[in-house]
């Protein structure tokens, strides 16, 4: 039979599956605990589970040259390869509560990961050839009488079966095959199939990698144009990380009525340079804005109250760190929505701005500490959760102010009044809980097992003949992980476009009341 032929390659890809099983076995684990927050994704994270099981035994079988476990293999670890980069698999949902200043780093090595999956997924293909040489030298060991084991050179001994011990006297016989059958189709079709199959995977694994770093790779191409002038429907996406402003003395830039309308990246840049020298925020706010603040009872309508509230949630003037930034337009309105860091103090917000006379200004803003899920949960039980002021009633029966009661009466209508557009977010109550793209925000609230409803009035505002923003108290009832019912009443802002199918929700912020 000679000797055994090498097992190099099925070690290594045996190895690197198990590898991976396990590390990816460990991160579905870890985010059992995210799947069960955001009430979704838990038969995503239990189907992880099993495959990384799957991975470690089809990795053991793969040393021994296992034709079936190794197809099995090279599929999972394809399978991991265009799994993992998904922001809605089990890795992308613990990915979006981490601090802003680590998410590239983890987007990094997640695309690292993926990118060694296939490696794991190509060895595996590529050691069939071992794996097939390796199970004709076991077939020929074992029809050959007197043939080595492993080639060690001792001589191979049959076992005595009990069978050939039945006539007292006689010596025990030795049972020889007299014919091999061998289907030489079967047997050259199998591992052709095999890797047929692998490569293809292989190629659909490669095109959604590709694709996924083409889309991340054009997210930064767009931030770096900016925004468009007005009457264009645009967006920039920024992701910054701990970029600093520092108080400086150098006077806020005059806009020139006569030039092209301001960009409203231009305008972001002006509003973190003004919260460093708060006496130059005025020129940045409409005469009647309105502003939910940090506290419960901070609700501020006015230029000048809204500039006294902002002020005492700043505290005394010191940079700001912007942790992370999203910044989208539709001709003259637009919405920021950012975290950042001011002082020691970090903080969640977002603003609906609007183009007039060729400035934008900032015509509703909702400013928020964010509140981890277990202390909300903790406060909600023991009655100590507070609840906002209420909404003035103005009776406005205007069309954006009947779209803005009916979108937040139920889950469903929350869902249905949501704009599909790519540049569509939403920043929950907690630390690091950001959900970019209309589709995707329709998605998760849809499988959220919780209730929306109004807790009292809705106040809003126009800009423009497409835009507007309204701002509102809502109570959100879930349930805690032991199953008990909880209702929080957040404070939420939105921005709204007027789209060809209606008042559309672009934007929103949901923040618990302190």
């Amino acid at each position: 039979s000679g000797k055994q032929p090498s097992r190099a390659l099925l070690i290594a890809a045996g190895s690197l599956t198990q590898l991976i099983g396990t590390a990816c076995l460990i991160l579905a684990l870890a985010s059992l605990p995210v799947a069960h927050d955001l009430k979704t994704g838990t038969g995503g994270v239990i189907a992880s589970i099993v495959a990384s099981l799957a991975a470690i035994v089809c990795g053991t079988l793969v040393w021994r040259g296992r034709l079936v476990p190794l197809a099995l293999a090279a599929g999972l670890d394809v399978g991991f390869g265009i799994g993992l980069p998904r922001g809605n698999s089990a890795i992308g949902s613990m990915l979006r509560i981490l601090p802003a200043e680590d998410m590239g780093t983890a987007e990094t090595l997640v695309m690292v990961a993926a990118v060694v999956m296939f490696i794991a997924a190509t060895l595996c293909v590529i050691a069939v050839p071992q794996a097939l040489k390796l199970r004709q030298w076991a077939r020929d060991s074992q029809l050959q009488p007197g043939a080595s084991t492993h080639g060690t050179g001792m001589a191979f001994e049959d076992p005595v079966r009990r069978s050939a011990q039945t006539l007292p006297g006689l010596g025990p016989a030795k049972l020889v095959p007299t014919q091999v059958i061998r289907i030489d189709g079967q047997r050259k079709g199998k591992p052709a199939i095999i890797i047929g199959v692998a490569v293809t995977l292989i190629a659909i694994g490669i095109i959604v990698i590709t694709a996924t770093v083409g889309d991340k790779a054009e997210d930064k191409a767009i931030a770096a144009t900016g925004s468009a002038t007005a009457g264009s429907a645009s967006v920039a996406m920024t992701k910054v990380a701990d970029s600093e402003v520092e108080p400086a003395g150098s006077a806020v830039p005059v806009v020139d009525a006569a030039l092209a309308p301001p960009t409203l990246d231009d305008f972001v840049a002006r509003f973190h340079d003004a919260l460093t020298r708060p006496d130059d925020l005025a020129a940045l706010f409409d005469a009647g804005a309105f502003a939910f603040g940090a506290d419960a009872h901070d609700v501020a309508e006015g230029r000048d109250a809204v500039i006294a509230q902002l002020r005492e949630d700043i505290g005394e003037p010191d940079k700001v760190t912007v942790k992370f930034a999203h910044v989208g337009q539709d001709g003259d309105v637009g919405w920021i929505a950012e975290e950042l860091k001011v002082g020691g103090s970090t903080f969640v917000i977002t603003a609906v701005t609007a183009l007039r006379d060729n400035a934008w200004t900032i015509a509703a803003l909702h400013w928020a500490a964010p509140m981890p899920n277990a202390t909300a949960y903790r406060l909600a039980r023991e009655g100590e959760l507070s609840i906002p002021d209420a909404i003035p009633d103005t009776h406005d029966e205007s069309e954006l102010a009947a779209a803005m009661r009916t979108a937040f009466a139920s889950k469903p209508s929350f869902v249905a009044a949501r704009s599909t557009r790519p540049e569509a977010f939403n920043f929950g109550s907690a630390p690091g809980e950001r959900l970019k793209g209309g589709e995707a925000i329709q998605k998760i609230f849809g499988r959220i097992n919780a209730t929306l409803r109004l807790h009292d009035a809705v106040k809003v505002g126009m800009i423009g003949a497409r835009g507007g923003w309204g701002v509102a108290n809502v109570d959100f009832t879930d349930q805690d992980k032991d199953g008990t019912e909880i209702t929080q009443t957040f404070r939420v802002i939105a921005a709204w476009v007027n789209e060809d199918a209606g008042w559309r929700i672009v934007v929103t912020q949901f923040s618990n009341a302190r």
